[in-house]
């Protein structure tokens, strides 16, 4: 479903942010692209993303870690593919997500030498590796207490965005309409007599629709969130049989199944669940684990009372 943002009130809001905090901040729409965002990249993101290489990199951690913000509905801290701290933040609204909120390029408190060394050496595909140092001794740095209060912070302003309209769902479309009904419903048999019926909508307005919007017929539409559906099974961690998981997304047919995912992909699912299996490793963020509650600011002064008053 598309959003309708009110970019005035959301600039002031980052921008008063920017202002308390020190840090870029990024409203992301649903489909991960920028909305609207505070300032510009550190120097050291710049350096990394002026490369197509490193652009590609970025995005693909980006999406990956708003993709698991989702997932948990919460605040999800991580380390991205350069080594930088980052949080995304999703903003929902009654389990429905209209965007993200994200900020970063930060260093934890560690050792300075010790992060150097690690992303020296996840960026050794770098052109420029003297400049790229020069601009990571220029990053700050937080400890986890404060990471954690930043994003405990957003968390809150992401309800104000929903709560005060700031972004909110536009009425749907029948392109939306059909693009939501497949992707409840491609794990049941479905033909386009039956999606008509439910959704309303004449068959030949739906084809119409398909081709417009989506550039492919309605049977095209299911299949390709059949395969999204296994891709993200296999991604899961789940140990599921290749048969298994054909049902799980309407397949009755395992046969068919392996046909139609190589068709789509390139590879058979059993390649593919292997490829995934090899590359998670290699790719998936550094996920920073809440380790405490950070100290209430009048945690001493509650204290003494206690002491005065014998609690």
């Amino acid at each position: 479903m598309d959003a309708i943002y009110d970019l005035k009130k959301l600039a002031r809001l980052l921008n008063s942010l920017y202002l308390i905090m020190g840090r870029k901040i990024t409203l992301k729409g649903s489909d991960f692209n920028n909305v609207i965002s505070s300032n510009t990249a550190c120097a050291f993101c710049q350096l990394i993303q002026n490369t197509p290489y490193g652009y590609k990199k970025c995005l693909e951690c980006d999406t990956q870690a708003l993709l698991r913000a989702r997932q948990q509905g919460r605040a999800y801290l991580y380390r991205c593919h350069a080594g930088l701290v980052e949080a995304a933040i999703p903003v929902m609204e009654e389990g429905n997500l209209l965007a993200y909120l994200m900020y970063g390029q930060i260093l934890d408190d560690s050792s300075l030498e010790e992060q150097w060394a690690r992303i020296e050496l996840q960026c050794q595909w770098h052109s420029d590796l003297p400049a790229l140092k020069q601009a990571f001794y220029q990053l700050d740095q937080l400890d986890q207490k404060t990471l954690w209060a930043y994003a405990d912070v957003l968390s809150a302003c992401a309800s104000y965005i929903w709560l005060h309209e700031y972004v909110k769902q536009s009425e749907p479309g029948e392109a939306q309409l059909l693009s939501s009904y497949i992707k409840k419903n491609y794990a049941r048999p479905l033909t386009l007599n039956l999606i008509s019926t439910e959704l309303g909508i004449g068959k030949t307005k739906l084809c119409e629709t398909a081709r417009r919007s989506f550039s492919c017929t309605v049977h095209q539409l299911i299949r390709q969130q059949r395969i999204d559906a296994a891709k993200g099974l296999m991604a899961s961690g789940r140990d599921l049989p290749i048969g298994r998981i054909a049902e799980m997304v309407g397949i009755g047919d395992s046969n068919y199944f392996v046909k139609v995912f190589k068709a789509a992909t390139g590879y058979t699912p059993l390649r593919y669940k292997k490829l995934l299996q090899r590359s998670i490793s290699t790719t998936e963020p550094e996920i920073l684990i809440r380790e405490e509650q950070p100290d209430l600011l009048f945690s001493t002064k509650m204290e003494e009372d206690a002491d005065e008053y014998n609690l």
